[in-house]
């Protein structure tokens, strides 16, 4: 079989979740066969430059983590195969990082052609090439006219992947080819979308210039495309995941834009995030990882506002002893979601420990509940149930710094006489801070 033939029979071999049931055997066999169908064209030799980058995208598209089809097996295959391609094109092995030209041409040929005028006339992106007043503008006409990309997902796999190993000084070059097709991810009403647009959002942060990105006007776009994944989906396996990736792409947008403590709309923004936190919390109910994502959002706002976070604590404090609640024992997953509250209470201790002292009574409560579960038989199965216990531990000795002498003792008090072996490790750090 011709290398041509053989790479294109790998494409659009996949269907979105939604649509079908689908078995990868057949992709897993064809991708052993790499070696075949180059010796088939002379071992290589008659194979253009093009043909392999084509072929390079092709693999890519087996090789990005995070899709349904691309196991381990199947990206282990397809790294195989991308090593052979590399060598090819004259990319060192341990050189992962890709040429902006080959970038652009895998892009050209296997990612543009499937984003239609979404991705390219959406508002968002006509207001990133007007702030960047560059000719990027020109480069629009590059993206066909249908939202192909929902029936050929292989083009999001190898978009990501490409991404992934774009050098960072080549982003600015290569900005109106990445951007264009992450918003359109983003602002995609569909949940999986929105999941791919972020985890391709997240990378431009982590490998960009903040001041490039603040000053250019992106940031502000993609904080603004941002917005919409700030609200729980109850969409079964895709609904926390979309919060955790919202809130952590909006926290580095947002530490990206506002720099100045002392600028006004740095305290509102910040303010606003906070409120997307206690909103969220009314529609996640019982759902146990949303519940686990959405408490750890509360130490990131502790941080950028400081004293400021006290306008919500009450609600916040709310949400933290609420998830304390739960029996610990149960499940190796509220063990996490009581570990991520009692971090968060830490965060919220620390940044307003006058305020904090207020609501004593009501953390030591839920406080005593998450122990006392640690103490059930059942918690021995439980591999961070130490750690939940020292967390716990952690929290009561703050508590005692911040509150008044004969709140905290009284509290303690009753808990101890009520069942004293439980609660005779919290007498003793009472003691010792005396």
């Amino acid at each position: 079989m011709e290398y041509e033939t053989y790479y294109l029979s790998l494409w659009d071999q996949v269907k979105r979740p939604s649509e079908a049931a689908q078995n990868y055997d057949d992709v897993r066999i064809k991708l052993t066969k790499f070696a075949t169908a180059i010796g088939d064209s002379d071992n290589g030799k008659r194979i253009s430059r093009d043909q392999w980058i084509d072929s390079l995208a092709v693999a890519a598209s087996f090789a990005a983590p995070g899709f349904e089809w691309a196991d381990l097996e199947t990206r282990a295959l397809a790294d195989k195969w991308i090593k052979e391609i590399l060598s090819h094109l004259d990319i060192g092995e341990s050189d992962a990082k890709l040429p902006v030209d080959i970038f652009q041409t895998m892009c050209a040929k296997r990612v543009k052609p499937y984003f239609g005028s979404r991705s390219s006339d959406s508002q968002t992106s006509q207001q990133l090439y007007a702030l960047m007043n560059s000719d990027n503008i020109g480069s629009k006409s590059s993206f066909s006219d249908s939202d192909r990309w929902r029936k050929h997902p292989q083009c999001v796999a190898t978009f990501t992947w490409a991404l992934r190993r774009l050098r960072t000084e080549d982003i600015v070059e290569s900005i109106s080819s990445i951007l264009p097709v992450v918003l359109a991810l983003v602002e995609d009403y569909d949940c999986q979308a929105k999941i791919w647009g972020l985890r391709a959002a997240k990378l431009l942060p982590d490998n960009s210039d903040d001041q490039f990105l603040r000053k250019s006007g992106i940031a502000g776009v993609m904080e603004k495309s941002t917005r919409e994944c700030l609200t729980f989906r109850s969409e079964p396996g895709l609904g926390a995941e979309l919060l955790q990736l919202g809130f952590e792409t909006a926290i580095r947008l947002a530490q990206i834009m506002y720099v100045q403590r002392d600028d006004t709309k740095y305290t509102a923004h910040w303010w606003a995030l906070t409120e997307r936190v206690i909103t969220n919390n009314m529609y996640i109910s019982d759902n146990i990882a949303a519940n686990s994502v959405l408490c750890a959002q509360i130490a990131p706002m502790c941080a950028a506002l400081g004293p400021a976070i006290a306008r919500y604590l009450r609600p916040l404090v709310g949400i933290l002893t609420r998830s304390l609640h739960s029996p610990i024992y149960l499940s190796p997953l509220i063990c996490q979601l009581h570990m991520a509250a009692m971090e968060q209470l830490l965060a919220l201790i620390a940044a307003c420990p006058q305020r904090a002292s207020k609501y004593c009574p009501e953390i030591v409560g839920a406080l005593a509940y998450s122990w006392s579960g640690t103490r059930h038989e059942k918690s021995s199965e439980l591999k961070d149930v130490d750690n939940a216990r020292e967390l716990a531990q952690s929290v009561l000795k703050q508590l005692v710094k911040i509150s008044p002498k004969d709140v905290i003792d009284s509290a303690v008090a009753r808990l101890y006489e009520a069942r004293p072996e439980t609660f005779s490790a919290w007498k003793e750090i009472l003691q010792h801070s005396e």
